[in-house]
């Protein structure tokens, strides 16, 4: 996995609920926290990882046992902080760490 400073991030995922008048009703519930390298994005990298980086702010390495269950459809939070998860990348399929491509959301 990549050196540098590790951060704890929450996994937060989306669920719904029938609301009695036919249609769903959908809440964020925080799940676990994993601990990975949390950094943001250079130029150079967003040109590396091409059209998946385009909207990306921040990259997320974790080991691959502690997140190989989340999917693009969940999201991390650091503090008052929101990251849509844009894209999953398990590098050379080794099934050693994952790389998760954020883009931080203002409002949540």
């Amino acid at each position: 996995m990549s050196i540098g400073p590790k951060t704890t991030l929450t996994l937060s995922t989306k669920s719904s609920s029938d609301d009695g008048m036919g249609g769903r009703t959908y809440i964020w519930t925080s799940s676990t926290k994993i601990e990975g390298v949390f950094s943001t994005l250079s130029d150079r990298e967003r040109m590396m990882y091409g059209k998946k980086a385009e909207a990306a702010t921040h990259k997320f390495m974790v080991n691959y046992q502690f997140a190989s269950s989340v999917v693009t459809m969940d999201r991390f939070v650091l503090g008052a902080r929101t990251f849509e998860i844009i894209s999953k990348e398990n590098p050379v399929n080794q099934n050693r760490f994952l790389i998760f491509l954020l883009e931080e959301k203002v409002n949540g």
